[in-house]
């Protein structure tokens, strides 16, 4: 902060003073105003004011109080023209800019304990991700996330290689769970997030799947008690997948087991009675209802977003290529994952890549396929995103 202070005044002495002034308590003239700490010091030994008029202003700060900062404005800047030696002899202006710098830490500031434990779990998590991206994600998301949605971290994985599947009564726990199929890692929703299946049906479907796997649909109902609406969501979201040719066919085999009374109780020919006819699979359309209402998230096409719109899609540039369009207008489509950016805009997602859209006055649905034209920016700290100029549904 003192090389950026400094650099708005005029003269080599008055620049040797400020360097003066300021390095005890920067350390050296090229570091910047970080800490609370470094702030009251600011106050106290630049301004003059008093370590209870300190705390005032620290308060202010730490609790993003405007009015108690508006106070201390004025005692501030009269401080910083006090003359040497009792005070740094700044001119009117020249406090008033010191000041500006000061108060630009009432919005957002930390005491130096505080930002330390900040940076020291950031290096933790970032290491664990480059290290273990499977293990992160799975500890991540088995905690819903963080400071982003669980979808953003879904995302992120999926960018990185790593799959995620819906719930399945023979691999997932209550919360996610990770396994490998060779060198691919597979992140299984947890048990614990299909509507309305309780607890107790979750240990029981743990526990009994440890003596064996789950063979089959009636031998899931033989071992474990489950109410009808739980079996109907179990099959809907994808938990019993590969035990029948479709979730359509598992559902009228569980309305056969409930008009039998009993899963111990066989169809008179077997599993398939003669001459009934195949069950028709469900849409991908009726699927993808079925794992928003139940799950939160359109499992079936995480990876592929846009596959349900892929024969409606204009041409268009994917999202990975959108840094080497040199600021050109362009096409895009994806889908709004939820969740909050931390500012303005939202998360765009195609499968492949998430970006940051920004320019629209209303959100879109999520996971609703979108087609957006606008143009790659980018500001002075090398943070790009799309600043769209048209949106549409498709």
């Amino acid at each position: 902060m003192a090389r950026t202070f400094v650099r708005r005044y005029r003269g080599e002495e008055e620049v040797a003073y400020l360097h003066s002034a300021l390095e005890p308590i920067l350390g050296s003239t090229k570091g910047v105003l970080i800490f609370q700490e470094q702030i009251l010091r600011v106050a106290r030994e630049i301004a003059g004011l008093s370590w209870e008029q300190a705390g005032y202003l620290r308060r202010g700060m730490s609790k993003m109080n405007p009015e108690e900062m508006a106070r201390m404005e004025a005692q501030f800047i009269v401080g910083c023209q006090r003359q040497p030696p009792e005070g740094p002899g700044l001119a009117p202006e020249q406090a008033r800019r010191l000041w500006d710098q000061v108060a630009a830490f009432s919005g957002y500031g930390f005491n130096q304990g505080h930002a330390t434990a900040y940076a020291a779990v950031s290096f933790s998590m970032a290491y664990l991700k480059a290290r273990w991206p499977a293990a992160f994600f799975c500890a991540r998301l088995m905690n819903w996330g963080g400071f982003h949605h669980p979808a953003m971290y879904m995302a992120e994985a999926m960018r990185l290689g790593i799959s995620i599947r819906p719930p399945h009564v023979n691999v997932s726990e209550r919360k996610f769970t990770l396994t490998w199929e060779g060198e691919q890692a597979v992140l299984w929703m947890g048990l614990g997030q299909v509507r309305d299946l309780r607890r107790r049906a979750v240990r029981a479907i743990v526990e009994e799947r440890g003596q064996a796997p789950f063979g089959s649909l009636r031998d899931l109902l033989r071992r474990v008690p489950l109410q009808r609406k739980e079996v109907v969501h179990l099959v809907q979201c994808g938990a019993l997948d590969g035990m029948g040719e479709s979730r359509a066919a598992l559902l009228a085999k569980a309305e056969e087991v409930e008009r039998a009374g009993s899963a111990l109780q066989m169809a008179l020919f077997g599993e398939k009675a003669l001459g009934q006819p195949a069950v028709e699979p469900e849409s991908l359309a009726q699927r993808l209802t079925w794992e928003r209402h139940l799950l939160g998230y359109p499992v079936s096409v995480l990876e592929q977003p846009l596959k349900p719109v892929a024969d409606c899609l204009p041409a268009h540039t994917p999202l990975r290529d959108l840094p080497e369009t040199g600021g050109r207008a362009v096409t895009v489509a994806g889908v709004r994952l939820p969740g909050w950016t931390g500012g303005e805009g939202f998360h765009l997602w195609d499968g492949a890549t998430w970006i940051i859209v920004k320019g629209m006055e209303k959100l879109p649905p999520s996971w609703e396929p979108l087609l957006l034209r606008g143009r790659w920016v980018s500001d002075e700290w090398s943070i790009s995103w799309l600043r769209v100029a048209e949106m549409r549904a498709v």
